[in-house]
């Protein structure tokens, strides 16, 4: 089953098609940047951020254009909540103003607070951006003649960096070190974090998610540090709780205690 995030992509790219334009998504970056073609030939890159429910999750960080890594020149906020997908336009510069004065108020509520971790963004601040479509240069109806080729467009996937693949003498070495360590994961404020625990001497690797390839001596100090990263308020978590064995029961670190 597709994730959220996928959902809105194909959902723009289709909508952009209708539109008389072109999208392609890039590889260049994970914040979900696509690249718009309008109906003149004139491009620009947009990040898109989906949701079925709620708002529609960013980060502090993204009070500064420099944390950008996509160039882009607008966000696309994608709806997934109706029958039929909403979309809401807004320039980068606008958003990271926006998101810039919503984190000066809240750090100002508490000296411990940090300008980093999840911003939540409700609808009311990019409602005025819905059906924008010509500040990426497309017609503002959809074209129902278009709709097999929006389709097409939607299904197709960038094709992903080319790699070397690895010598048969590298693959070898790896596959003489196996990582032993137990594979635990956890969910927190809308993040998937997955991780290595070693019972030899309780440290914990962070493998995939915020704070990736970060070592902590014990899984509580993982689990706090994390958590304090991503909500940006001081956490103390249980981490033989907080982290769960990788297996479909999904049963607390703890039990191997």
């Amino acid at each position: 089953m597709e994730d959220v995030s996928e959902q809105g992509i194909k959902a723009f790219i289709g909508a952009v098609v209708l539109r008389g334009g072109r999208a392609e998504r890039l590889t260049t970056s994970r914040r979900n940047p696509v690249q718009v073609w309008g109906v003149d030939g004139s491009s620009c890159i947009v990040r898109v951020r989906s949701k079925a429910a709620g708002d529609w999750k960013a980060r502090r960080q993204d009070e500064s254009l420099a944390s950008d890594d996509t160039g882009s020149s607008y966000w696309v906020f994608v709806d997934l909540g109706a029958s039929e997908p909403s979309f809401f336009m807004v320039s980068s510069e606008e958003m990271a103003a926006d998101i810039r004065g919503e984190v000066d108020l809240w750090v100002q509520d508490s000296p411990l607070r940090t300008r980093t971790g999840h911003h939540a963004i409700a609808v009311g601040r990019v409602q005025h951006g819905r059906n924008k479509w010509s500040l990426l240069g497309l017609h503002a109806a959809a074209d129902p003649k278009l709709e097999e080729e929006a389709r097409a467009a939607a299904v197709h996937r960038a094709k992903p960096a080319v790699r070397r693949s690895p010598s048969k003498k590298a693959v070898a070495a790896e596959e003489e070190i196996p990582d032993l360590r137990v594979r635990v994961v956890a969910d927190f404020d809308g993040y998937r974090l997955s991780a290595r625990f070693d019972p030899s001497n309780k440290r914990l690797e962070i493998m995939q998610g915020p704070m990736e390839g970060r070592r902590f001596d014990d899984p509580t100090q993982a689990a706090s540090a994390v958590a304090t990263h991503i909500s940006g308020d001081i956490e103390v978590r249980d981490g033989w709780k907080f982290w769960e064995l990788d297996t479909p029961e999904r049963l607390p670190l703890g039990t191997l205690q």
